[in-house]
């Protein structure tokens, strides 16, 4: 009788579990399927003119499409809404893009590349901000730029541990840190390696002592909340 029971409480546990992995998966895919058709309807992107304003070197901040992304904002609640970064590299009339990825999320895992256009559609409606950092020595920003590509050709993997003292991975915001820190000399993130969560947050490339703000979409957001809220 008892094998028979401990069989009987198994076959619930499993069905159990197997009925909590089969809804996660259908919430995964509903989730997936929204933010799908979120991009398609909006098919984000940065006009002419904007355009016009990058530079080789400048960094894209944005808010990503998918549960992952939305998990990030929602766990750092900050002023604006801000899931990844990159970096633009700029050959004459050429964009590419450079950030760090996990597996999980690309097909490539870690410092990778891709084109400007895709990066913008990737971005959630009116997320993205364009920055440029503003050096303290004789070096052209453009210098952010070819550091970067230099860790593309080394194919650094992401840094699932978050680990701010590994500098053989990068997550997103460490590639930044570590190509400036490499570059200029200057610890953007002096006074909070202490803090995990820290090394985290994007308000860091909001600090308009050490980087101006080229294009911001989440002013122009907000902005827009404002007067809907006034309507």
């Amino acid at each position: 009788m008892l094998k028979g029971a401990m069989k009987r409480i198994f076959g619930i546990v499993f069905i159990v579990l197997i009925s909590i992995s089969a809804s996660f998966w259908l919430f995964l895919h509903a989730y997936d399927y929204r933010s799908l058709q979120e991009q398609f309807f909006y098919n984000y992107h940065l006009s002419k003119q904007e355009i016009k304003k990058i530079h080789d070197g400048d960094i894209i901040l944005r808010h990503g499409y998918g549960l992952v992304s939305d998990l990030i904002v929602e766990q750092l609640k900050e002023k604006y809404d801000l899931s990844h970064c990159a970096i633009v590299c700029k050959d004459d009339t050429n964009f590419m893009i450079i950030h760090s990825v996990s597996s999980s999320l690309s097909n490539v895992d870690g410092v990778q590349s891709q084109d400007l256009k895709s990066f913008i559609n990737d971005s959630q409606y009116n997320s993205v901000v364009v920055i440029r950092y503003k050096p303290k020595i004789n070096k052209p920003a453009s210098a952010i730029a070819r550091k970067a590509k230099y860790y593309l050709k080394k194919q650094i993997p992401f840094d699932n541990a978050f680990d701010i003292n590994d500098s053989s991975q990068f997550y997103c915001t460490e590639l930044l840190w570590k190509v400036i820190l490499n570059e200029y000399g200057d610890d953007i993130l002096a006074g909070k390696n202490n803090q995990r969560k820290d090394h985290l947050k994007f308000d860091t490339f909001l600090d308009t002592t050490k980087f101006e703000i080229i294009i911001d979409h989440q002013a122009r957001k907000r902005g827009n909340s404002v007067k809907k809220d006034k309507s």
